[in-house]
């Protein structure tokens, strides 16, 4: 498998990724025996780079996913997200660290890899945005505080939205990586 410096983190991971998103459903809706033969073969192809969130199956994708990386215990790059709600913006510190806690106890983990900002970065829309200033100002710090405390080792953005307000967010440099779709 080639592997890849994945963004500003240093670190080296597989270029193909495993997702356990609805797409394909395994980790969402497949057997328990199926999700473990599907993470073991990902794991014999070389794929070290496990990407989930807590919307994928309302939290189902983390928890299968947890309960077989107990089992088999590899040596992966473990990604999860966080989505910031309008009712969460009044404390968005608070509610990330919320997330975050719930998306650990459904892994079995104390920390992941990278918590990624799962929110639309735009001025207008209705698919949860929000502005770059809230990003730069408030996540971004939000993030860094979690790192601080060893929860997560890198922070990143899932890079959806305005394409101007993207590039303001990516140059502040307040994050290490930019899923791009």
């Amino acid at each position: 498998m080639e592997m890849r410096t994945l963004g500003r983190t240093g670190v080296k991971v597989s270029v193909l990724g495993f997702g356990c998103g609805a797409v394909g459903g395994m980790m969402v809706k497949g057997s328990l025996a199926d999700q473990e033969r599907a993470v073991a073969r990902a794991l014999e192809a070389g794929i070290t780079f496990f990407d989930t969130a807590p919307m994928y199956g309302n939290g189902a994708s983390e928890t299968n996913l947890g309960r077989v990386l107990a089992k088999l215990k590899p040596e992966i790059f473990l990604a999860t997200k966080v989505t910031v709600l309008p009712k969460d913006k009044a404390d968005i510190s608070g509610a990330i660290a919320r997330s975050l806690e719930a998306s650990l106890k459904r892994l079995g983990r104390d920390r992941v890899d990278l918590l990624q900002l799962h929110n639309r970065i735009d001025s207008t829309g209705t698919d949860r945005p929000l502005s770059a200033e809230t990003v730069i100002g408030e996540v971004a710090p939000a993030l860094e505080k979690l790192k601080a405390q060893g929860k997560i080792r890198f922070a990143g953005i899932t890079a959806l939205g305005d394409t101007r307000l993207l590039h303001r967010v990516v140059e502040s440099r307040a994050f290490d990586t930019a899923q791009i779709c």
